[in-house]
């Protein structure tokens, strides 16, 4: 025991340090301590700060690409918002599919502003146009034979330029009247399209051609049709009953049109299956709002070339009724100098069912041939109205005399020669055969082999 306390008491006498000794100490465990910190807790620290300010900057580098590419596609945006908006205005001046109705409308508000007298307008069929780069771009052209003063003709050529619709002059020709200030001519118009065969949705106020073999009822009547409707004496509106007239026109031939005076007036014609005569009859539908102006909705017959070349002692069409309205019906016509005349059928609708209603139209022959190229409804200013009516065959009521000439005699119409038309080319175009283009040449005095000009009048025997 003593022994193990002598061993004691000597160890702790070895291991007693001087105060220096304790400092050397202290110092050296403070800067173990430190070298341990930084080789096992900063270097690593370092690196791995190092590889965050890295990452920090290849974000920031990122961030930076990522703000650059949305700045281009706001701008990109804006460039194809600014594209957009000019094909939008260039698309806007062409037609996005060959419509006639729309070309009628915007050709008859230039001819009635510019004072210009255009006797007919006549269409070929639409064509494909192949342009390269360019898919869809069909085109149609026009034909004007006109007559008026060269101050008119100045008027109609700067209106076609202003249109809205842009309408190319393929060809115009211009000669002398013989009378001062007034010329005549030929105006050949192409019209281009740039979109398919389907019928584009737009804001115009026309309809295109009724639809053929609808199912609908022609008697099932509007909504707000009243079953008790008081009827007049027939003679009072020129309502007669049937007796046996001339046939001018039957409605059974396709494109008849519907077309309104002004956005205010719109409606749509169809074909029925069931008519007065024949196999079916036009039905019109219309909605007419006025304001200040007299306005109407027009079924348009331009294209059918009904010519009324003798004045008949009356002439009218056969309606149907579905019940009062206070619009008026009438003709419109048009003579070789593409004046307009109006002729009132009735003023007013009091009738149900099929009437036949007529008018006296000019009895002076030097109007004549007179072309008819409206049906029409028109309301007075400050009303609306809207209904539906049906339309069947246009008759007239010509001398007996007079109708027994007329039998007799040979029916002719008038063709003016277009650009690149021959005698061959016209004669497979009224004949379906270039065979007879021999009686062509001798009906109009002309050689066989004749290079003929545009612009000159031909007479055709049909």
């Amino acid at each position: 025991m003593e022994q193990m306390s002598k061993i004691t008491n000597t160890f702790r006498t070895s291991i007693t340090m001087s105060k220096r000794e304790k400092h050397l100490f202290l110092l050296f465990f403070v800067v173990l301590l430190f070298w341990l910190s930084y080789q096992f807790i900063f270097i690593p620290q370092s690196i791995k700060l190092k590889a965050l300010t890295a990452e920090k900057q290849n974000i920031e580098n990122q961030i930076k690409i990522l703000e650059e590419l949305i700045s281009k596609d706001y701008d990109l945006k804006l460039e194809e918002e600014t594209l957009k908006s000019n094909l939008y205005e260039k698309y806007q001046k062409y037609y996005y599919t060959i419509d006639q109705p729309d070309i009628i409308h915007i050709l008859n508000a230039i001819i009635e502003d510019s004072g210009l007298k255009i006797s007919s307008m006549s269409f070929t069929q639409p064509s494909y146009v192949d342009y390269e780069g360019l898919d869809g771009v069909n085109k149609i052209s026009i034909s004007l034979p006109f007559r008026g003063e060269y101050s008119s003709v100045e008027s109609f050529l700067y209106q076609l330029q202003n249109s809205s619709k842009k309408l190319l002059v393929d060809n115009l020709s211009i000669s002398r009247d013989g009378h001062d200030n007034i010329i005549n001519g030929h105006i050949s118009l192409i019209a281009f399209s740039y979109g398919d065969e389907k019928k584009s949705e737009t804001n115009y106020f026309y309809v295109n051609a009724y639809s053929k073999n609808s199912k609908s009822d022609p008697f099932e009547v509007i909504e707000g049709y009243q079953n008790k409707i008081e009827t007049t004496d027939e003679s009072e509106f020129n309502i007669i009953k049937e007796e046996k007239r001339n046939l001018i026109y039957d409605m059974e031939s396709d494109d008849i049109y519907f077309m309104g005076s002004s956005p205010d007036v719109t409606g749509e014609v169809i074909r029925f299956s069931n008519g007065k005569y024949g196999k079916s009859s036009i039905r019109a539908e219309y909605f007419i709002s006025t304001n200040n102006d007299v306005e109407r909705a027009y079924i348009v017959l331009d294209d059918k070339n009904i010519n009324i070349k003798y004045p008949p002692q009356n002439i009218g069409i056969w309606a149907f009724s579905y019940g009062y309205s206070p619009i008026t019906i009438g003709m419109r016509f048009q003579d070789l100098n593409g004046k307009k005349i109006n002729l009132k059928l009735c003023e007013g609708v009091n009738w149900t069912g099929w009437q036949y209603i007529f008018a006296t139209p000019p009895q002076d022959i030097k109007l004549y041939p007179l072309k008819l190229d409206r049906i029409y409804f028109e309301l007075e200013p400050n009303k609306y109205d809207y209904g539906v009516m049906l339309f069947d065959q246009i008759e007239a009521d010509y001398p007996k005399n007079k109708e027994i000439k007329l039998l007799e005699e040979h029916n002719y119409i008038f063709y003016m020669v277009k650009p690149g038309d021959t005698l061959k080319s016209i004669s497979k175009k009224f004949y379906d055969t270039e065979s007879n283009y021999l009686k062509l040449a001798k009906d109009n005095g002309l050689d066989a082999d004749v290079e003929l000009e545009a612009g000159k009048v031909l007479v055709i025997a049909k």
